[in-house]
């Protein structure tokens, strides 16, 4: 009786240990045979529902053991289960291997290319970042490029904007000196004021192809050039001066807020002023003063880090031989000779504007001493804006703006196209760019105490 227990039990081993070698050796994923038709449940028993049926012979992917008698598999695109008696499995075929090293391994895939794409991502951003550090000393050579192009292209359109000085008003030039009394004068001024108007008519073209050129091609061109450099080099630590890592992290936040944001209001702003200065004659003018100051005037508060009272305004500063108030020259050596370092060129809207050779007596007396006040007294008694001057002992022009509670007049009238940096010879960066010629509160303010 033991001996046959002990065949019973060796028989029972002899048939179990085929199967569990069967599958012992087929990893799973694995391909499933059907040895007979056979049904495809939703759940892993006879009481799911049946949702399909395999051919004898028929093929499909086994995904995992369910319990002891059902096997997961997939079936057309969804989980579903099979009875295991009736299943041979069978590994993938050798065309087939990389499926399931891929499954098999996929956390780890995904770990190891995330690693990779995480260095790749760091050594391609340095290499951005000092790309663009590179274009730097581009930009200062495309600074020198600039400014040779524009003396070369600007040539004709300053011959242009003298033209319309000296035709808006040709007989400024005979009185330099004071040649009548107060009352002949007087009736001059009057009848002058009427011979204008001609000539302002005649003018128009003139005054469209200076205003095109000057506010839209170099105002334009200019600050959008110190837009791109404030992307590629930032002025102002918070966007990214000297930090790497915050250079790229505002890399599109400074190229939105300027190339976008502002260059499209300096774009919009110079379109109009185009067509301001067509009706209100402006001219372009030079004033000369030092390279830090030149920043302080034409740079815009809280941008690019300047913050300050005098930020963006005029100041009034000492001499004032022609009245109180901002000099600007018509020509270049004449800024040059008060400049120490800078010039600032801008378009400026004169409005009307007193020939001191025709002033009263008392007041053109005043003028060639320090402080001629009376000058800006009277001008801005008498309706005038700017006071036109010819400086006998330098024999040169000068226009003086008169000044009030020590700002220039109106902050419209005078409108920054560039700096020029004399030692240098180029254009003059300045960081963040200039303030806006409209879209400014201080602007929008005078305009409209302009206006009452």
């Amino acid at each position: 009786m033991k001996s046959l227990q002990i065949k019973l039990i060796c028989l029972l081993l002899g048939l179990m240990v085929p199967a569990v070698c069967l599958f012992a050796q087929v990893d799973m994923p694995c391909v499933g045979t059907a040895t007979t038709v056979l049904n495809v449940r939703s759940g892993p028993g006879t009481g799911y529902s049946r949702i399909g049926q395999l051919s004898k012979g028929e093929k499909l992917v086994v995904k995992k053991r369910a319990d002891d008698d059902w096997l997961q598999v997939e079936y057309n695109g969804r989980v579903a289960y099979v009875h295991s008696d009736y299943i041979t499995l069978s590994q993938y075929p050798a065309k087939y291997s990389h499926v399931k090293h891929r499954q098999s391994l996929s956390v780890g895939r995904i770990i190891w290319k995330i690693f990779l794409w995480g260095i790749a991502a760091y050594f391609g951003l340095v290499l951005l970042y000092w790309l663009f550090r590179i274009l730097v000393v581009v930009g200062v050579v495309a600074y020198r490029i600039l400014t040779v192009l524009s003396k070369v292209i600007s040539f004709p359109f300053f011959l242009l904007n003298a033209l319309q000085r000296y035709l808006a008003k040709p007989w400024f030039v005979f009185f330099k000196d004071h040649h009548f009394d107060s009352k002949t004068n007087q009736i001059l001024r009057i009848v002058f004021s009427v011979l204008k108007v001609p000539f302002y008519i005649v003018l128009t073209p003139v005054r469209l192809v200076n205003a095109v050129y000057f506010n839209l091609v170099m105002h334009c061109l200019f600050e959008m050039f110190n837009y791109i450099m404030e992307v590629v080099s930032p002025s102002d630590y918070r966007e990214g001066d000297d930090s790497w890592g915050r250079w790229i992290l505002f890399l599109p936040w400074r190229i939105l807020k300027y190339v976008v944001w502002h260059g499209m209001l300096t774009v919009v702003e110079s379109l109009i002023w185009t067509v301001v200065d067509v009706f209100l004659p402006a001219l372009t003018l030079y004033h000369g003063t030092s390279p830090s100051a030149a920043n302080s005037i034409v740079s815009s508060p809280e941008r690019a880090g300047y913050m300050g009272y005098d930020v963006g305004i005029w100041r009034v500063g000492g001499g004032n031989y022609a009245g109180n108030g901002i000099y600007f020259a018509p020509v270049r050596s004449t800024a040059k000779h008060y400049s120490s370092g800078s010039l600032i060129i801008c378009r400026v809207t004169l409005g009307p504007t007193l020939d001191l050779g025709l002033a009263p007596y008392h007041v053109f007396s005043a003028c060639g001493h320090p402080d001629a006040t009376e000058a800006t007294s009277w001008g801005l008694e008498n309706g005038y804006v700017t006071g036109e001057w010819w400086r006998p002992d330098e024999r040169w022009w000068e226009y003086c703006m008169y000044d009030w509670q020590n700002r220039y007049n109106y902050s419209w009238r005078i409108r920054p196209l560039y700096v020029l940096d004399l030692n240098s010879g180029n254009i003059q960066r300045i960081p963040g760019g200039m303030c806006h010629w409209l879209f400014r509160k201080m602007v929008i303010k005078d305009i409209f105490a302009s206006l009452e």
